[in-house]
């Protein structure tokens, strides 16, 4: 009787390990795709929908000898963060040809990681993200704004 007592106790202990083993594992949570959007100054659309964990590539293009370089001048460091700002060069000119003021220049780009949902509570709102291309007298282009819209 013991032995029997004995089995019927160690199969009482294990079997909801068994059982917990047996069943089929969770599927996993849907992870959140990051997207990335590459925004150029000469685009027409001017408004983005946007969602927490994109990553926005603000690409302004110079134009050589001018002087003028672009800086961010609105930003809500609420629900954006500045995460690189590059300039690349231009493209290469032919052999011999001379500087052309004017001309291609280098592009920068400013890429912002959005930190947070463009809501609050249930209602949804835009910001606004603004560019100036500022001279070497301090004088100013007119801005470049884009809005930023939630999904």
């Amino acid at each position: 009787m013991k032995p029997l007592l004995a089995a019927l106790s160690v199969f009482a202990l294990t079997s909801p390990l068994l059982l917990a083993a047996a069943q089929p594992a969770s599927a996993p949570a849907k992870a959140t795709m990051t997207r990335t959007l590459d925004i150029s100054a000469t685009q027409t659309t001017r408004t983005l929908t946007v969602q927490a964990g994109d990553v926005l590539r603000f690409h302004l293009p110079t134009q050589a000898g001018t002087g003028y370089s672009w800086r961010a001048v609105e930003v809500e460091a609420q629900y954006l963060v500045l995460i690189d700002k590059t300039n690349t060069p231009p493209p290469a000119r032919p052999a011999g040809s001379p500087p052309v003021v004017g001309g291609a220049g280098s592009t920068l780009t400013y890429v912002y990681y959005v930190k947070k949902a463009l809501t609050q509570g249930t209602a949804r709102f835009a910001i606004p993200v603004s560019f100036v291309d500022t001279g070497p007298g301090g004088n100013s282009e007119p801005l470049l704004t884009f809005t930023l819209t939630s999904k």
